[in-house]
């Protein structure tokens, strides 16, 4: 009787640290739950960020396609001119700079 009464207190101390676990410990439905709401943030800001990626992505190519773009950036950012161009550069000087 007392190899009965064991087992039974075994298992009864097995389904006592299960139902705990399940309730209270690292993988609880709590923890679960929390979990989930933070993969939905995470999604719904990857999604935010796709779509930027993807009007970026439409924006680049638009500007690829336009040759007036291409000289602008040509122009301003590499200056760059046509052969008959005089190109011109002018120093910046600062309010307090001595004139000379």
């Amino acid at each position: 009787m007392s190899l009965v009464k064991f087992l039974n207190l075994f298992i009864l101390l097995l389904i006592f640290i299960a139902l705990y676990n399940l309730f209270f410990g690292i993988d609880s439905k709590r923890n679960f739950a929390a979990v989930q709401n933070e993969n939905q943030e995470l999604l719904m800001q990857n999604q935010v960020i796709a779509e930027e990626n993807n009007q970026l992505e439409s924006e680049i190519q638009s500007k690829q396609k336009n040759d007036a773009h291409a000289e602008k950036f040509a122009r301003e950012e590499l200056n760059l001119i046509y052969e008959d161009e005089d190109f011109l550069r002018f120093r910046e000087r600062k309010p307090n700079e001595p004139q000379g």
